[in-house]
This record gives structure tokens, sequence and C-alpha cells, in this order.
């Protein structure tokens, strides 16, 4: 049975979870749906470059001289996505990579978003012991996910600009956010096998 009230301790540290939770969450959200995971450069004179287009995994800007020229959504040709070329047969399987990662970073920060509210609810609400194995493991999917989308895009992409890094934070906050979960989880379970070896004590 699940213990009457959760310890103060374990309270605090799984709402330190949960901020580092929200904290991973808000920027693995903004590092995906900003362009700039990897950006190209020309070279204007002697020592002096200037931006030439951006792209992540769903759509690609291109700049002239700096300035902001248009964006192009992600095709099966990867038109205007930079370094991409239909002439080197090596890079038709492109699009399917980064298809893939894209996929894998969102399922990633799904797993992050419901692996943080049941980090917040094994907090307040006593739970099973099976139940509160839960929050770890969609945090422990949620890492393993948004590392493989990273792995799968790097493939093409060249990860050179803020984009890149704050999903990466984000990825890191994540892996905090697990081990908190798990370290709280644990301290709930040693909590009731106290319990569980006191009650039968106090009833001699």
């Amino acid at each position: 049975m699940p213990i009457e009230k959760i310890d103060s301790l374990s309270q605090k540290i799984a709402f330190v979870a949960v901020i580092f939770g929200v904290i991973a969450l808000v920027l693995a959200c903004v590092g995906i749906a900003t362009p700039n995971w990897d950006s190209s450069y020309t070279n204007t004179d002697i020592a002096s470059y200037t931006l030439s287009g951006t792209a992540n995994f769903f759509y690609t800007c291109h700049f002239t001289n700096g300035s902001y020229d248009y964006c192009t959504s992600r095709t099966v040709n990867l038109v205007d996505y930079p370094r991409y070329s239909l002439s080197y047969p090596w890079m038709t399987d492109y699009y399917q990579r980064i298809r893939n990662a894209a996929g894998l970073c969102i399922v990633g920060i799904i797993f992050l978003a419901f692996g943080t509210i049941m980090t917040l609810t094994m907090a307040f609400i006593p739970l099973s012991t099976w139940i509160n194995l839960i929050p770890s493991i969609l945090l422990l999917f949620a890492c393993l996910f948004m590392l493989a989308g990273m792995a799968e895009g790097s493939r093409y992409l060249l990860y050179n600009d803020y984009s890149a890094n704050l999903y990466q934070t984000g990825h890191l906050f994540t892996m905090l956010t697990l081990f908190l979960s798990a370290f709280t989880t644990g301290r709930i379970h040693f909590a009731r096998m106290k319990e569980g070896e006191i009650i039968p004590i106090a009833r001699k």
C-alpha cells in the first residue's frame, strides 16, 4: 500500500526535477523549432564572412548579404538545403535521415513532457511502487530518443549554431531530471520499506 504522506525532502527533490524538466522542455522546443542548427557562411572579403543560409530538420532559410530572404520547407529532394546535390548518389538517403531525426527528436520531447508531469504527480500523490517507476522510464526514453534524433540528424546537418546548442542543453537537463526523478522514486520506496518494518514492531 502507498504511504499516506510523502516526506518533504523527497517532494523538494522531485520539485527540483520538475524545474529541470520544464527548463529542458523549453530549451528542446525552442531548439527544434528554430532553424539555426546548420548555418552556412559566404566569404565576402578577406577575413570577412556573411550568413548565407540556415537549416534544421523541417526547413531551410536563405539570406542575402546577411539579410533574411526566404525559407523553404523540407522536400524529398532537399531543395535549397546546404551542401546537398542530386549529383552525388550517396546523398540520396539524406531526406530519410532528416525525417527520421525530426520524428525521434519530437518523440523525445513528448516523453520528456509526460515524464516531467508524472514526476510532479509522484511528488504530491502517493502512488504504488510500480507506478512510481513510470516517470523515470519515460525520462529514460526521452533521453534515448533525443540522443538518437541528434545522432541521426548529424549524418547530414552540421550542428554549428545556437538551435542545436539549445536542444543539446535540453538533453543535458533531461538527464539531470531523470537522475533526480529516479532518486526520488528510490527515496519513496525506501521510506515504504522502513514503514513496513516499523509497523509490525509497533503492533508487537
